[in-house]
């Protein structure tokens, strides 16, 4: 059962919190929730005291009509980390949950933070030419946003999905993931999408790999433009290569044991 944490009178956060010792904190993706990471929790609670949280307007916590961006929820993250007093923290952003980290580092700095695990997200989204490591050029963005906004948030959640495994996912974990995506409003999600596609953290990027460990874990058709970019900007921090965007679930534990021996080198 989640725990409750209130953040504001608009907002209370639902997060699993596992284990005992140095925290890590993992942060699902666009319109996902903490289920998405059952294969990775428990195997962490294991060292670590390990927690995840649903975004707002994600999952059990609340849905707001305001801060539906990632800037907000940076600021989120912050508040999460403060009011339960978790300090020297590991934090594991996924996809989008990447954005929320960064958007919390720019803000926030990195004092009361050991590591940083990056998990198959550029830092800015929108390509400058087919070579950069991102999500797409304009165009192609935009084809996206006419995809989500023709066929719905959760038929082009499920499509997109079954492109981020390697193998056919399990009906049973699409249909969950299809019901916890249905919790956020399809206002938001177009809303997160849209906002997203100017967010820009290379500047944030640069900056934390001269304060703290960062490991990137990159999918394999992201490999050549990531490490380029990582080796020419982020020049102290480890890469990792996943075969898919989902393959810290499709092959856990694969990506339970690079990750776990980042944390263990940070702590």
């Amino acid at each position: 059962m989640k725990k409750r944490l209130v953040i504001s009178d608009e907002l209370t956060l639902a997060y699993v919190d596992y284990g005992a010792g140095k925290p890590v904190i993992f942060i699902p993706g666009w319109t996902y929730t903490t289920k998405v990471f059952e294969r990775n929790l428990p195997i962490f609670a294991e060292r670590y005291r390990v927690l995840a949280y649903d975004p707002r307007s994600h999952g059990e916590s609340s849905v707001t009509p305001h801060g539906n961006n990632y800037d907000q929820h940076g600021a989120d993250l912050h508040e999460f980390i403060a009011r339960l007093g978790l300090e020297n923290c590991i934090i594991a952003g996924w996809s989008m949950g990447v954005s929320a980290a960064y958007s919390c580092f720019e803000k926030h700095g990195t004092g009361n933070v050991r590591g940083f695990i990056s998990i198959d997200e550029p830092p800015k989204i929108r390509k400058e030419n087919g070579s950069d490591w991102g999500e797409g050029e304009e165009q192609e963005l935009q084809a996206g946003l006419g995809m989500l906004t023709e066929y719905g948030h959760l038929k082009f959640f499920e499509h997109y999905l079954h492109h981020c495994y390697v193998n056919t996912p399990d009906s049973k974990f699409v249909q969950e993931m299809v019901s916890e995506a249905a919790k956020t409003p399809e206002a938001v999600a177009c809303e997160l999408i849209r906002t997203g596609f100017d967010l820009d953290y290379r500047e944030i990027a640069r900056r934390i790999d001269k304060e703290i460990p960062v490991l990137q874990v990159v999918r394999e058709d992201w490999k050549q433009a990531a490490g380029k970019w990582i080796n020419e900007n982020q020049p102290n921090a480890r890469t990792r290569v996943i075969p898919a965007h989902l393959s810290f679930h499709e092959f856990a534990d694969d990506f339970n044991r690079l990750a776990l021996d980042f944390c263990d080198s940070c702590c």
